[in-house]
């Protein structure tokens, strides 16, 4: 119940990773926070209705309590929670409500500042208001650049001056020129209402009595004529852009900006199953972009996860692309191996990969990328790259069929392990817990097993060098292992453990990954 509580509390993150009761208390709490700021100056401008004002006062502080109260219930330490900084907030929110029993200007004084801490309740849930805003902007600038808003935009703009200057043109001239006290146009609101006939329907019903006059509404009505023809023409461009981008990915609009999403450069007969597997690890919670030379003819095989995936057409070498994916606010960088062409060898393939690599780390050099190879000959000058870590496909598969052989039916345990797809365990590296540093590997391992909030195994240890993680580690080490002397079987302060679990462990230390994530921003 406390973990379901917990989960319920804590902010909506996205559909597949919350549930709808956990975005109804999100919007009930952030209403209660925006009502009680907004007493503040209520009981300013409105003293007569000071009963009601203080009602609502009441009701928000109930919000408030039971909030604080379930938190404080299915917070994972119950005795330090209430120092937290947090729920050091929850608390003093309420209390104006008690000191408001109280009587005298200092008390009122009192309650007037701290209302206004009720307004940093809302750190809570800043991390997913600037997500959600990031969002919504995002989906604003795609939807302009789908429908052409901007062309739209100007055309109107175009027509409303036209429209302006043509009417007060005409009621100037008839007025002067024409009978100043009889036809169309010489009242001057009513002269509007006959121009916009003539601008968006081609129709002169009314002419003026002036040469002069006529001259002008003759300009105006071929004026009409072409925003008609070209506002048609701007819908239908409109529709067949629809119709030619149907079933494909979005293009990333010009000029919009993406902050902690996956950046994948290059395409071959892996796209989509990275894709899928990305954003099944994720579960939809950033924005994957596609770097390619053939972006504008990638095709969405699936729209719910395809939705957040956005494509860019260009080359990965060209400097300016790389600023166009906004590779600076990336959270990682995926370098597909390049599809053969004719003539092409291994080498001239993973040649051009390298090249790529190192135009990103041009552009930053601390962001964690995965690059494809396809010859294992450039693994070892490939390694020189500090901050790159190399898949060679072709080797992994060596692997598992010569495992498939000795065993059968080993695949679907791979598979199973690797997969994020399904509601299966994965690999995790985790700090060791205080407790067990000084304790054997085996009773480490024991801990694990008994350890029954959280379904976890252990698997091995990680001693690599720091920034180079998992490229010195044992899986199940013993005496008898020729890299593990006995004394290294002892857990030490700055070794990792390899877990094997359904999710990351609620007691493990707060990571780089967890922190893209959002994982800081949801935990107290």
């Amino acid at each position: 119940m406390r973990e379901t509580i917990r989960e319920i509390m804590e902010p909506f993150r996205n559909a597949q990773d919350s549930t709808l009761l956990s975005l109804v208390v999100d919007a009930v709490i952030l209403l209660s926070i925006l009502a009680a700021c907004l007493l503040i100056p209520a009981e300013y401008l409105f003293p007569q209705h000071r009963r009601l004002f203080f009602k609502v006062e009441v009701a928000v502080t109930v919000i408030f309590i039971v909030e604080y109260l379930l938190r404080w219930y299915s917070a994972p330490d119950r005795v330090r929670y209430p120092m937290t900084g947090l729920a050091l907030i929850d608390f003093v929110a309420i209390l104006p409500t008690f000191i408001a029993t109280a009587e005298g200007p200092v008390y009122f004084s009192i309650i007037r500042s701290i209302r206004l801490v009720r307004l940093m309740k809302i750190i809570r849930y800043s991390f997913v208001l600037r997500r959600w805003y990031s969002e919504c902007i995002l989906w604003i600038i795609t939807m302009k650049e789908k429908n052409r808003a901007n062309h739209l935009v100007k055309i109107f703009l175009y027509a409303l001056v036209t429209w302006i200057i043509g009417s007060n043109l005409i009621y100037i001239t008839e007025i002067h020129l024409g009978d100043a006290h009889d036809g169309p146009y010489v009242n001057y609101w009513q002269s509007y209402w006959n121009i916009i006939i003539i601008l968006f329907s081609g129709i002169e019903d009314k002419a003026p009595l002036s040469i002069a006059g006529r001259a002008e509404a003759a300009v105006l009505l071929i004026a009409g004529i072409c925003f008609a023809g070209l506002i048609t023409g701007e819908i239908v461009s409109i529709l067949v852009r629809h119709i030619q981008r149907s079933g494909k990915f979005n293009l990333k609009p010009p000029g919009s900006v993406l902050e902690d999403h996956i950046v994948i450069i290059g395409q071959n007969k892996h796209l989509f199953n990275v894709i899928r597997q990305i954003h099944h690890a994720l579960k939809g919670s950033h924005h994957i972009l596609v770097v390619s030379r053939a972006a504008e003819d990638l095709k969405a095989m699936e729209h719910v996860i395809h939705r957040k995936v956005l494509a860019l057409q260009g080359d990965a070498l060209d400097s300016r692309i790389l600023e166009a994916a906004n590779i600076k606010n990336a959270c990682r960088v995926v370098l597909l191996s390049a599809s053969f062409r004719a003539g092409d060898s291994e080498q001239d393939v993973d040649n051009r990969t390298l090249m790529k690599t190192m135009a990103v780390l041009g552009k930053k050099d601390d962001i964690p990328i995965v690059a494809e190879l396809q010859s294992e000959k450039n693994l070892q000058s490939a390694s020189t790259l500090e901050g790159v870590e190399f898949v060679l496909s072709r080797r992994f598969g060596e692997r598992l069929i010569s495992q498939a052989v000795l065993n059968p039916g080993v695949t679907e345990v791979y598979d199973a392990l690797m997969s994020f797809n399904h509601d299966g365990s994965e690999f995790f590296s985790i700090s060791v817990p205080p407790g067990l540093v000084g304790k054997t590997f085996m009773k480490a391992q024991l801990y694990f097993l008994d350890y029954d909030e959280e379904p976890m195994v252990l698997v091995g240890v990680d001693r690599s060098c720091p920034g180079q993680p998992l490229t010195e580690f044992k899986l199940c080490p013993y005496a008898s292992d020729s890299g593990f002397k006995t004394a290294d079987l002892i857990l030490r302060q700055g070794d990792r453990l390899i877990i094997i679990a359904g999710e990351q462990p609620s007691f493990s230390d707060m990571t780089k990954n967890q922190l893209w994530r959002g994982k800081l921003f949801l935990r107290n």
